[in-house]
């Protein structure tokens, strides 16, 4: 009769519940990365909301929602018509808001306003969408 544990026996279950815990501490530091990523983009989307918001707010003639250059720019966020930085000191990212603004489209009397964020690094992330308001 054996009483007790071979060390052996010892040295696996330890190599097992070292790998265990290897395996839950790299899922861990995955979930952090997934979350910083998750977080950065819901503030790009609460940003675009507000922009979106104060810009449908304003009237037609404003000078922020005037097509400066004429139709046919829309599809370009290098350089936008209008532009704005928003930092975010938590984050530590600074989002960049373009719009570009033209008028009689998709159909005379609208004016179709499409809006830019970006962010991260080179401004790999981006996020895009358009305002149809009356003219």
């Amino acid at each position: 009769m054996k009483n007790g544990f071979t060390l052996v026996e010892v040295l696996v279950a330890v190599v097992i519940l070292s790998i265990g815990i290897l395996a839950v501490s790299q899922m861990t530091v995955m979930g952090m990365k997934t979350t910083a990523v998750i977080n950065q983009r819901l503030y790009a989307r609460t940003t675009m909301a507000r922009l979106f918001e104060d810009l449908n707010t304003r009237p037609p003639d404003d000078s922020l929602v005037r097509d400066p250059d004429g139709p046919g720019d829309l599809d370009d966020d290098s350089i936008g018509d209008f532009a704005m930085t928003i930092s975010d000191s938590l984050a530590k990212v600074s989002y960049q808001t373009l719009w570009n603004v033209a008028d009689n489209i998709p159909e005379p009397g609208l004016k179709t306003i499409r809006l830019f964020v970006r962010w991260g690094p080179g401004d790999k992330y981006r996020l895009t969408s358009n305002l149809i308001m009356r003219m």
